[in-house]
């Protein structure tokens, strides 16, 4: 019986190298999101002590001069924009994810074609080794029917 070959195994492992690929490059872009929401979630910890140092001085009775008031306002406007600019960063490596996980499902479905391929191929391979071999033995069963029957 000759031995199975698969044509498309070039291609199938191909794939399953971009599929790899690709899941390496979302988990890249998950680890980035997780390190931007981290970023934000830094930042707001910092305004939050901004904003209860500047409460705690206010109620302290403390003076405070214009000019350290427009400091303390320059501040948190500040750690306001980052902020902001912060949560566009999370948003658009979100927007990267949902694309990268369309790629790689993509990328998936391709893998399991071949595979799927290769599975049928190897069934029909089986089932025309074992037609060849009930063949083989008919062909023997009816030469030696056909022997004794001459003898």
């Amino acid at each position: 019986m000759k031995k199975f070959k698969f044509t498309l195994q070039t291609v199938h492992n191909v794939r399953e190298m971009r599929q790899e690929t690709e899941h390496l490059v979302l988990a890249q872009l998950q680890n980035e999101a997780e390190k931007a929401a981290e970023r934000v979630r830094q930042i707001q910890q910092m305004r939050n002590e901004a904003i209860k140092n500047y409460t705690l001085r206010l109620q302290a009775g403390a003076a405070i001069n214009v000019f350290e008031l427009e400091m303390n306002s320059n501040h948190i406007s500040t750690l306001d924009r980052l902020i902001r600019e912060a949560l566009e960063v999370v948003e658009q490596t979100k927007q990267s994810c949902t694309a990268q996980l369309a790629t790689l499902a993509t990328a998936t479905r391709a893998v399991k074609i071949t595979n799927r391929l290769r599975e049928t191929q190897v069934l029909r391979h089986k089932s025309e080794a074992e037609r060849h071999e009930q063949t083989a033995i008919d062909e023997l069963v009816s030469a030696n029917y056909a022997r004794r029957m001459t003898q």
